[in-house]
């Protein structure tokens, strides 16, 4: 039986019912699973028990882990499931969804200007927990890929104009903004008051999730306009928020055309608390409440910016915007596309991402270095959370400025990648799909996740989004 294959295995237990009861033994099946597939959870479990064969259901085990990888090398999911999503109008005619709009130029790309934009996603994953803005309940949904259960996201959207939605560290976070201006900088541009809020994501007693409100906070001191040219990048961990803001220079008297604002802010967001700055236009009841609400920890303008060697003027470079684990530094991660030097010419360049701490407190030294990895091109699709690819080569398409977005899972070793085609995407971009197991590599085109060029998920799933405004979730275990 050492030789044949898992799905072989399977099949011969069509043939007879003495083949049925011989090729459905556990004591046969659990060792040949270990040594087809030693990489995987289940047999990681495995090995932690004394006496693998007497595991109960050890065939079902066995029929779960073949018929999923079985599924990834093929390329083909077992099953695909599409929840639609919430239309960018309300029932009501008011607008309630707008994302921030990606750069047009970006100097990860060879000639500065971006080959094919993505709309920023405004749904989020992570460690199995999935938020989407649901068109059937018209709320945000918070669901578990492991049971399929759903939970309601406690914020309401009418009323609001959602531009960002981000789980991270187990804390949800939305941005959004009034739907009406409050003052107006010119004919066309109108200001527009901007809030962040804050939910804690805990695990409940009966297997479910608790999504509890923390807090709520103003992320910018005289809001935003809601336009195309003005954008704001954020990140966040547990206890801290930072926010990278860059807007085009409306000044009449300048002659510096190549000098947007930009600024820098962090916040401490650690503790909950019940005032909603956004119930409190005039700010007079913030003096009267507790010291527990969000507040600023950092604040850095251009000109500090500029100090540190992170300033982006014209042609934005930032790719990576992260809070260290331990809430002690901010890290951006800048991607210049160079063209080298003494070696064959490159007609696509070379990535060179660096990237760049600044200490949150005090007045320490910044800490400037190369990026373990390779980001691929900024397209807008993956906000200030690029994925990062590995340099052996392990799923990163070749040239690696093909790379649209990409999944690696470790410690199977497993990865996804969504690219164009390395020989035809100049002239066809036709978007690609590439499985890589430990033991396989399947490639095929793709039409379910070009909504918006975003990937996210493990080896039991796979999550995107198509053009039809549907989230799209390939099933690889049922």
């Amino acid at each position: 039986m050492g030789y044949l294959q898992p799905n072989e295995l399977v099949r011969c237990r069509r043939v007879s019912r003495a083949w049925s009861e011989a090729f459905s033994n556990p004591a046969i099946l659990l060792p040949l699973l270990k040594k087809h597939y030693p990489w995987t959870q289940e047999v990681k479990n495995l090995c932690k028990n004394r006496s693998p064969e007497k595991i109960p259901q050890g065939r079902r085990l066995f029929d779960q882990v073949a018929s999923r990888y079985h599924h990834l090398e093929q390329g083909k999911p077992r099953s695909i499931r599409k929840y639609r999503l919430c239309d960018d109008f309300g029932s009501a005619g008011d607008r309630e969804w707008y994302q921030v709009q990606p750069w047009d130029s970006h100097a990860s790309h060879m000639r500065r200007f971006i080959d094919r934009q993505f709309a920023e996603a405004l749904w989020t994953f992570e460690d199995g927990l999935l938020v989407y803005p649901s068109a059937d309940h018209q709320f945000l949904v918070l669901m578990d890929l492991e049971t399929d259960r759903q939970f309601m996201v406690p914020f309401i959207i009418r009323g609001k104009v959602i531009r960002r939605v981000r789980l991270q560290k187990r804390l949800l976070v939305v941005e959004w903004a009034e739907p009406k201006a409050f003052h107006w900088l010119n004919d066309s541009d109108g200001v527009h008051r901007h809030f962040a809020s804050s939910f804690d994501v805990t695990r409940s007693e009966e297997q479910g999730w608790n999504i509890v409100p923390r807090n709520e906070w103003k992320i910018m001191f005289l809001g935003h306009p809601l336009s195309e040219r003005d954008r704001f990048f954020s990140s966040h961990s547990n206890t801290h928020y930072v926010i990278y803001i860059w807007q085009p220079n409306r000044s009449l008297y300048t002659a510096d055309e190549d000098a947007p604002i930009e600024s820098l802010s962090i916040w401490d967001i650690s503790k909950t608390s019940s005032y909603r700055p956004s119930l409190d236009p005039t700010g007079r009841l913030r003096d009267e409440s507790p010291d527990d609400s969000p507040s600023i920890v950092a604040r850095f303008g251009f000109r500090d910016l500029e100090f540190f060697d992170i300033r982006q003027r014209g042609c934005p470079s930032i790719q990576r915007l992260d809070i260290t684990d331990d809430s002690q530094a901010v890290e951006i991660t800048e991607n210049v596309c160079i063209r080298p030097e003494d070696q064959p010419p490159e007609p696509f360049g070379i990535p060179q991402p660096i990237t760049t701490s600044i200490p949150i407190l005090g007045n320490g030294p910044h800490w400037r270095r190369e990026f373990e990895g390779v980001l691929p091109p900024y397209r807008g699709n993956c906000s200030m959370q690029a994925e990062t690819m590995r340099f052996d080569g392990f799923i990163m398409m070749d040239p690696w400025y093909g790379v649209i977005a990409q999944v690696t899972v470790l410690e199977p070793d497993l990865g996804f990648c969504l690219h164009f085609d390395p020989w035809t995407w100049v002239q066809n971009q036709i978007v690609h799909l590439t499985i890589q197991t430990p033991r396989s590599s399947v490639t095929c085109v793709n039409w379910d996740f070009v909504g918006r060029g975003r990937l996210a998920g493990c080896e039991k799933y796979l999550v995107g989004e198509n053009c039809n405004r549907e989230l799209v979730i390939y099933r690889f275990d049922r």
